[in-house]
């Protein structure tokens, strides 16, 4: 995994220059374009300043960020107020200097992780795909809720309306709940609290109870099912992606049709979800909590 500080660089240099793309040469330069919204403009104005104090070799003044931005003091004051209220960027107490914001950094990890992730299941994914000829997902944890980041469809015309991107329930998808098990003890109350356990189907787990006590057991069992829970008809396995922290990051499930797929084949299959998932987390460079116990 990339460091706190190349994992920055690289993100805003990513976001100046999707900035840069979407705007006119002239706007570019200097960072004014009368033509354009307000919203716009002032978006492009902060995001300069975000580059220049990331840019930046040694931690910038006012005064310094003044001259390099060439903005006038009153529009460079609101912006960084906002960017400060937003903690994207911080305000050394000592001299006055400013650095990147811990929310900021937080975004860009995430980010970063994410791709990561991605790149690191990939190839497990095209396996188990190729032998399941079932749909895979892999899967991460966002708020209160599962984001899907990857995805092989399966070879048959009976296929699912999932998509890259979108976002699910962790309470009756099994890649959510296998998350969700391997959260620490505080966060995994934190968020079983802030979920609404809306039913689906007449297996969907809509108590807090219920949803703790089977939390547990797919931890201690490191998969995790989804038996019609979400959708009727719909059964999928997931199992749990580590970094290196042996925290879980995501997850990789298989989803498949009663019709097509019987729990005992899913179960079969789930062997080879954990060995997919175990495979991604090895390339991510983790490790599984039971690893660091040993």
């Amino acid at each position: 995994m990339m460091d706190n500080v190349g994992i920055f660089h690289k993100t805003v240099k990513a976001m100046t220059q999707a900035t840069d793309a979407a705007k006119p040469p002239h706007a570019v330069r200097g960072w004014e374009d009368p033509g354009a919204p307000q919203g716009t403009a002032a978006f492009a104005k902060a995001m300069h300043v975000l580059d220049l104090v990331a840019a930046a070799p040694l931690p910038m003044r006012f005064t310094d960020l003044q001259k390099a931005s060439g903005l006038p003091r009153a529009t460079l004051h609101r912006l960084l107020a906002a960017l400060l209220d937003k903690e994207m960027i911080a305000v050394s107490p000592a001299d006055g200097s400013y650095q990147p914001g811990p929310h900021l950094l937080e975004l860009a990890g995430r980010t970063w992780e994410r791709m990561d992730l991605r790149a690191a299941a990939a190839r497990a994914i095209e396996q188990l795909s190729q032998t399941t000829q079932e749909t895979i997902h892999v899967a991460t944890l966002s708020g209160d809720s599962v984001v899907y980041i990857d995805k092989v469809e399966c070879a048959y015309s009976l296929r699912l309306h999932s998509a890259i991107g979108k976002r699910g329930p962790v309470h009756c998808t099994a890649v959510g709940k296998v998350m969700a098990a391997f959260l620490d003890a505080d966060d995994q109350r934190a968020l079983v609290r802030a979920l609404v356990l809306t039913r689906h189907t007449e297996t969907t787990l809509t108590t807090p109870a219920r949803l703790t006590a089977a939390l547990a057991s797919i931890r201690a069992a490191g998969i995790a099912f989804d038996l019609e829970e979400h959708v009727v008809g719909i059964h999928c396995a997931a199992a749990p992606i580590f970094d290196f922290r042996a925290r879980c990051v995501g997850g990789i499930s298989l989803t498949a049709p009663k019709v097509r797929v019987d729990l005992r084949t899913l179960k079969k299959y789930a062997e080879l979800v954990r060995d997919a998932a175990a495979d991604a987390t090895r390339r991510l460079g983790g490790r599984s909590p039971t690893a660091v116990a040993k």
